[in-house]
């Protein structure tokens, strides 16, 4: 077990809430303007695909540094940080398919549904912030 370099998951934590500020914003939006309104609905999701990103970037460097563990999936990697109670395990069971919605808008982003992204919009947010506060948490004890 080596030692987490808090420093940089401080700051990964800064960049993910400037995203969940700048997704906030969006959830200001109404649903109309957003399913019409291009440029919003591609910033909204390049937000979330990029704080899901670190949120599993952030739970790699902790599953690596920690438990000396390397997950071949992203899901993976949430479901591990539920196993080692870094995050609680019901919450890493219900959120770990938001790796699912990463890949679907990176890979398959012809068949992403503007609505689905709007509703990860006004949930993701939350979700977001209860990862940071987590990984804060964690850190805190180490």
């Amino acid at each position: 077990m080596t030692p987490i370099n808090k420093q940089t998951i401080q700051a990964k934590l800064v960049l993910l809430e400037k995203n969940i500020t700048l997704l906030r914003s969006y959830q200001q939006i109404s649903k109309k303007v957003f399913l019409e309104d291009y440029t919003v609905q591609g910033a909204a999701m390049h937000y979330l695909v990029e704080s899901i990103e670190i949120i599993v970037n952030i739970g790699n460097h902790i599953l690596a540094e920690q438990f000396g563990q390397a997950e071949s999936t992203y899901k993976d990697i949430i479901l591990s940080l539920g196993k080692h109670k870094i995050i609680p395990n019901r919450f890493a069971q219900q959120h770990a398919t938001m790796t699912d919605f990463r890949n679907l808008i990176i890979h398959g982003y012809a068949e992403v549904k503007l609505m689905e992204v709007y509703k990860a919009v006004q949930s993701g947010p939350s979700i977001f912030e209860r990862f940071s506060r987590y990984f804060v948490r964690y850190i805190e004890k180490k």
